[in-house]
């Protein structure tokens, strides 16, 4: 099926894409397939924009054809052997191509009122517990994670139909939350790639546990240390560096805590490379869910602002961890947390080719560069949602481009309600 729709002609669904030998694709040109899987490629999303030699080098090299999109190109070059891309069933299909796999749930997901509500509710209830967790640790040193646990349980149950609004809130960001919302965050994007793995339902459970549980050490640490945003000498890397072994020494002998999850808080730092902490453990020495909570932990932190960092994107943080698999992080997390969240994910913002701002609303399994957005206009200091629209479904007047994203943007770069826009969002209920 095209990424441009279906209710256009063949001719007009696969003008603009064809195949060529991938000696003559240029810097440019954009990408838009292979003769292998995606995940074979060192690129993170499915379609790349070849921007340097060494990118065209790397078709070049392991490929035996590609296709490009004409649309998407900076360089409308068509190469000598190109010809018109049509679908065959004998080429390849990406792994993740069934709609109903685990993995794409969230591609499936819609902001219905009953979803939002609900994962609002749940939101609401994971951040008060979780910020209960964190005053009883800093007034008492005691641990209660029992209703924690009881919460997550329900949530873990709903968790597939209200996936969209789920990860939109984790992109809703406050400078003076941050410690109970990363620690919520973690909770709901660990339950998800869990999910994305086909755990059961108890390994799932324990997922948003371990995340939630992950940072709670660091509430033992001095915290000028922990947010000083120079760089830090050894000693006070040495000081950071113990708050996972803190965390698991208040975890281990809870027996409400089953021993995983403790285990994933003491190891969530380990690297499969050997060079993590706390006890260098290597490649499969690492619990599976340490691992798991180590990559989305990686990706919030990446994406939030911090005293001594500026948040970044998406797309670039999607890219980090990919060149960092098998080093810092355990390459099939990395890889299912790429397909689980896609290219776009709801609550993302963006700037178009119009040069308006968006936020996604709804991806999909057929049109995963094309989402459904609302355009954001400026009211006074902040924008606010206005026209809805399925970037896979325009009309493409002759000689003007498709309306397309250009860029993923970080969280939070512009003023723009996303809680407002959610409920607004929720209230039409498109389905």
């Amino acid at each position: 099926m095209s990424e441009y729709g279906d209710k256009r002609g063949d001719s007009e669904i696969f003008e603009c894409e064809c195949v060529v030998d991938p000696t003559e694709v240029q810097v440019g040109h954009f990408v838009s397939r292979l003769d292998r899987p995606w995940r074979e490629s060192p690129f993170p999303l499915e379609g790349v924009l070849i921007v340097s030699e060494d990118t065209k080098s790397w078709f070049a090299e392991h490929c035996g054809w590609v296709v490009i999109d004409l649309l998407r190109s900076r360089n409308g070059y068509r190469p000598p052997s190109a010809r018109t891309y049509r679908p065959h069933r004998h080429l390849h299909e990406p792994h993740n191509a069934d709609p109903n796999a685990a993995v794409n749930m969230l591609r499936r997901a819609r902001l219905t009122e009953k979803s939002v509500s609900e994962a609002v509710e749940s939101h609401d209830l994971l951040y008060r517990q979780a910020a209960m967790l964190i005053d009883s640790i800093k007034k008492s040193g005691y641990l209660d994670a029992e209703q924690a646990r009881l919460g997550l349980r329900k949530i873990a149950g709903s968790l597939e139909s209200n996936i969209a609004a789920m990860v939109w809130l984790t992109r809703i960001k406050h400078a003076d939350e941050q410690t109970a919302e990363h620690s919520v965050n973690i909770a709901i994007l660990g339950m998800g790639l869990a999910r994305s793995l086909e755990w059961e339902d108890k390994e799932v459970e324990r997922a948003g546990l371990a995340g939630l549980l992950h940072d709670l050490g660091k509430l033992k640490l001095d915290q000028e240390i922990l947010n000083k945003p120079g760089e830090l000498t050894k000693e006070e890397m040495d000081h950071v560096r113990g708050h996972s072994r803190i965390g698991y020494e208040l975890l281990r002998d809870d027996h409400q805590i089953h021993p995983d999850v403790a285990r994933a808080v003491l190891e969530h730092h380990e690297r499969p490379d050997g060079k993590g902490y706390p006890d260098g453990k290597f490649g499969d020495a690492i619990l599976p869910m340490a691992a798991l909570v180590g990559v989305v932990n990686a990706y919030d932190a990446l994406t939030s602002n911090w005293p001594f960092r500026a948040a970044i994107s998406h797309h670039e943080a999607l890219g980090f961890l990919w060149r960092e698999r098998n080093h810092q992080f355990d390459a099939r997390m990395v890889e299912k947390l790429i397909q689980f969240l896609g290219w776009v994910t709801p609550g993302v913002l963006v700037r178009l080719s119009s040069g308006d701002f968006a936020v996604v609303l709804q991806a999909s399994h057929e049109h995963r560069l094309w989402p459904v957005v609302r355009i954001l206009r400026r009211e006074n200091e902040h924008y606010v949602g206005a026209e809805r629209v399925d970037l896979a479904h325009q009309s493409m007047p002759e000689g003007k481009p498709v309306l397309k994203i250009e860029k993923v943007l970080p969280d939070g770069v512009i003023e723009a309600d996303l809680n407002a826009i959610l409920l607004a969002e929720a209230a039409t209920d498109q389905e």
